[in-house]
């Protein structure tokens, strides 16, 4: 089950990849930055298509900003 802001739907798959490099990944940057002197990377972007058994992935969309 993955709970998910609606602030994160995008049009396309194009959108969605520039919003994770140019919005997301600058948040955590900043966030790892100033509470752990890390720095943050891109390790890995997952993205479902499709399901064979749609009971198998949930995805619950709330009407709150749930991370970046």
């Amino acid at each position: 089950m993955w709970v998910v802001g609606a602030q994160k739907i995008v049009p396309d798959v194009a959108t969605g990849l520039r919003r994770i490099r140019d919005y997301s990944l600058p948040k955590e940057w900043r966030r790892l930055q100033e509470n752990y002197g890390q720095t943050s990377f891109i390790g890995k972007i997952l993205i479902v298509e499709r399901e064979a058994f749609p009971e198998r992935g949930v995805v619950v969309l709330v009407r709150e900003s749930v991370g970046f």
